[in-house]
């Protein structure tokens, strides 16, 4: 009677031990499964209107990667970049046009042998060109003057001619740029010049060459703005996006007026800056940022990505959309001491993305707030 009694109590323990194996099993499932739904999709929304929300899963767009379609979709990229690496000049930004078989490239150059630091005093844009999308770019032409800097070109095909529309800051109105050269020899100690605020903020120059000459427009109601990005329609109506503002009107001459801009969702810790903005195949609009962190930690999130459905209300994502590591053709990788300025170059379509250029620091360990290692060229990156 006890050998059985026994025997009734092992076998309660081997059962006891079995449910509580089962349950732990179970457990792990129903925390696999809850992540799984954590990461699914319920609406184009939580693709970030970069895919199609299908059977649960975002279905990523041309070019973009990731759960919820907010990483650009990167190759290697060449080592030598786009423009300021060979020969050795230091650029900080811009994006092609292709007209012909020929990419134009409007890019802001450092004058007089000096790094980015000096960019508030000796920053000019040239037009440079290249028969390949990813360069390396060749000097052509001075389009605008001290002081100019960041680019952006966009082109207004309404008319019977093309017009060519270069946004930037600065008014190319000239100014006193710093020799480095005679600086270094003299062993001076560099301090930053300041610009005017007319000079800082937003300004247009029109022409109907890419060769210029590039002519100063005013254009009522567009007010001096913060790195203008501008994205025209087939009918000449055009958008620009400033940090943080819109201006809309039916053409580059105005009367402009200012419409709403509304930040929405969590887009993840830094300051936003340097908007690029486009309209995607089915109508909606997207902007790519840099996203910085107070030095020295600029390298730590560098890119910020959003998306609007009118062009008012705008909903950022907490992914970034690339980073400061770069893998390169020849099998290398980059940790680049930051990366700004992002723009995209499209596809026929104008919709689909097929590169990425930004200007980058070109100096291990460096930055580009203080002179000696503060060189940084444009760099392009190819896009699947």
């Amino acid at each position: 009677q006890e050998s059985r009694g026994l025997g009734d109590v092992y076998k309660r323990q081997v059962s006891t031990q079995s449910t509580g194996v089962m349950r732990a099993v179970l457990t792990i499932l129903l925390i696999l499964l809850s992540v799984t739904i954590c990461y699914t999709c319920k609406s184009d929304e939580d693709c970030f209107l970069n895919g199609v929300c299908t059977k649960g899963y975002c279905n990523c767009d041309v070019g973009w990667k990731g759960i919820n379609c907010t990483e650009l979709n990167l190759l290697p990229a060449p080592v030598e970049g786009a423009y300021g690496y060979s020969p050795n000049v230091t650029s900080w930004g811009g994006v092609p046009i292709l007209v012909g078989s020929t990419y134009h490239l409007y890019v802001a150059e450092m004058v007089e042998h000096c790094g980015l630091c000096t960019w508030v005093s000796n920053s000019r844009i040239v037009h440079a060109t290249s028969e390949s999308l990813l360069g390396p770019y060749r000097f052509r032409d001075q389009a605008l003057g001290v002081w100019s800097h960041n680019p952006q070109i966009a082109i207004d095909e309404s008319g019977n001619v093309p017009t060519y529309l270069l946004f930037h800051i600065g008014d190319a109105s000239g100014g006193r740029p710093r020799n480095c050269t005679e600086e270094k020899l003299k062993g001076s100690v560099h301090i930053d010049a300041k610009v005017s605020s007319r000079a800082s903020g937003g300004t247009l120059h029109t022409s109907t060459s890419l060769d210029g000459p590039w002519i100063p427009q005013d254009p009522p109601g567009l007010p001096s703005c913060n790195n203008p990005a501008p994205y025209v329609f087939p009918n000449g109506t055009i958008y620009v996006v400033c940090t943080w503002s819109t201006y809309r009107a039916d053409s580059w001459k105005g009367p402009w007026t200012r419409l709403p801009f509304n930040w929405h969702g969590d887009g993840g810790p830094g300051t936003w800056e340097d908007p690029f903005i486009w309209v995607d195949h089915r109508g909606n609009w997207k902007l790519l940022s840099h996203v910085y962190l107070s030095p020295p930690n600029y390298a730590e999130r560098v890119g910020g990505f959003a998306y609007s459905r009118d062009g008012i209300n705008w909903y950022r994502s907490s992914t970034p959309p690339f980073t400061n590591k770069v893998m390169h053709t020849n099998g290398q990788e980059s940790a680049y001491s930051t990366r700004e300025r992002p723009k995209l170059f499209f596809a026929k379509d104008k919709t689909t993305p097929l590169a990425l250029f930004n200007g980058v620091g070109g100096v291990p360990g460096g930055d580009k707030d203080k002179c000696g290692i503060d060189w940084t060229f444009t760099l392009a990156q190819p896009i699947v």
